[in-house]
């Protein structure tokens, strides 16, 4: 009787509350289910698995799979990816659960993504919201493939090295999975971090670091998003007020650390 003399809107928010919960807690089983079903159908895939630790994972099958992984690790996930395109409904739940999970703290999530995701408009989105859940963001020119790494247990790859198009494969095999991951920690390592568009650090010292990682004028133009005149008149300005003759000096100095004060003129 008291919920009925309660504010009807307050009522239809706790209806949809329920509601949801409810539909999370039948969507995992679901995962859970299609699991289960995976595993019964592989046959004999299923049998070399056992011994192998990869087996096979149809494309159909993939949204499923990375949707129970997500809801059962802990730790950290570490992610390569070669493209963010999605348009199949469940890769787009499987979107917004890993962002749910993340800003939750179920898990740590570590992602190397390809350099010209910078490019669109929807790229730069995607950044933004995953940084927003807490994210950990890098830029390669060339990620490694296409996999994700669920802490310690688990690994998902296309099948075909770098082909996105490709099936996939999931392994269980620890020692493939040290290799994976020891794989992708070595290129986040090297990968440019992504800067804000409202970063205020100095841009120069931004430049001197990616020429002492050897990266082309034209990858600079797109990773500071300025034309390619540009970043070539801000070099020759760079060498002139630092004193060396070569861009090769100049971006050696910048990684090795020796880059110091622009040199004071002669006659002082």
């Amino acid at each position: 009787m008291e919920r009925m003399l309660t504010d009807p809107m307050d009522r239809l928010f706790r209806v949809l509350e329920s509601g949801e919960e409810q539909l999370e807690a039948r969507r995992a089983e679901l995962a859970e289910v299609r699991y289960a079903l995976f595993q019964l159908s592989a046959g004999g895939a299923a049998r070399h698995a056992r011994t192998s630790g990869v087996e096979p994972l149809a494309a159909e099958m993939a949204a499923p799979m990375l949707r129970y992984l997500l809801l059962n690790t802990t730790g950290l996930c570490r992610v390569s990816t070669m493209s963010v395109h999605v348009t199949a409904d469940l890769a787009q739940e499987n979107r917004r659960l890993n962002q749910d999970l993340l800003a939750a703290g179920q898990f740590r999530q570590r992602t190397l993504y390809p350099m010209d995701i910078v490019d669109s408009e929807d790229g730069r989105a995607w950044l933004k919201a995953f940084a927003g859940v807490g994210e950990e963001q890098g830029l390669s020119l060339a990620p490694p493939s296409e996999f994700t790494i669920f802490g310690q247990h688990s690994l998902v790859a296309v099948a075909e090295w770098g082909n996105v198009g490709s099936d996939y494969v999931m392994v269980r095999d620890p020692m493939l999975i040290a290799a994976f991951t020891a794989l992708f920690d070595r290129a986040f390592e090297r990968a440019l971090p992504v800067v804000p568009e409202d970063a205020r650090d100095d841009e120069d010292l931004r430049l001197v670091k990616l020429l002492g990682l050897g990266l082309k004028d034209e990858s600079i133009a797109r990773y500071l998003g300025c034309s390619l005149r540009t970043v070539r008149r801000r070099v020759a300005a760079l060498m002139a007020r630092h004193g060396v003759q070569t861009r090769f000096q100049l971006g050696l100095a910048a990684a090795s650390g020796e880059l110091g004060s622009p040199r004071e003129p002669a006659d002082r």
